[in-house]
């Protein structure tokens, strides 16, 4: 009899420790953790590492200064471009204007397709080529006079992506040059110029 009410008091002291020893153990509800991953597993609670990357922008704005550089001198001006696609492949709508309303005063218009040697990535290696529209003023006798004449370009641009997050910055350095195509008979005679514009942009 004592026997037996000794075995049935081991039982029950048994079972309550095996209980309280699992309440020891018991993950908290608040707490969300995973299985020990398995050998040779990396741990899926661990967050994957973060690259940076800049989003992609299907249009680009960039101003900046301009110089146009000639065989006889150098003048000083403004420019702007506006830059379609976000791959490797576009085209850019551009403008320019040095000494507008002077002697030497130059407004070139150029449309161009470009094609990108550094697509995603920092570093971008852009060539492009195209036509415009440049409108020159000279002095004459009578005044100051303006002439328009094509002209076809051809560019080499060297563009860095800047690291703001949430934004596609860049800044850019262009050499163009341009020829004139077509020339009108009032026109003056120009063999070329050459266009370095430095420039920073952002997308949208």
């Amino acid at each position: 009899m004592r026997s037996s009410a000794f075995a049935s008091c081991a039982l029950v002291l048994f079972w309550s420790a095996l209980g309280a020893a699992e309440a020891g153990f018991a993950m908290p509800p608040d707490q969300d953790r995973l299985p020990p991953p398995r050998y040779g597993e990396p741990p899926d609670s661990l967050p994957p590492p973060r690259y940076w990357q800049p989003p992609e922008s299907a249009l680009r704005l960039s101003i900046g200064p301009a110089l146009r550089a000639t065989s006889e001198r150098a003048d000083g001006g403004f420019g702007a471009a506006l830059d379609i696609g976000a791959h490797a492949a576009g085209a850019r709508l551009a403008g320019s204007w040095l000494r507008v309303g002077s002697d030497r005063g130059l407004s070139q218009y150029d449309a161009e397709l470009w094609i990108d040697f550094g697509a995603e990535q920092r570093l971008h290696p852009i060539l492009a080529a195209g036509a415009g529209v440049a409108r020159l003023e000279h002095m004459e006798v009578n005044g100051l006079r303006a002439s328009a004449m094509g002209i076809g370009t051809l560019r080499g641009t060297l563009e860095y992506e800047l690291p703001i997050q949430e934004a596609n910055a860049r800044a850019g350095l262009d050499l163009e040059g341009a020829l004139p195509a077509i020339r009108g008979r009032d026109a003056p005679e120009v063999s070329g110029w050459l266009l370095l514009m430095a420039r920073v942009g952002v997308g949208f």
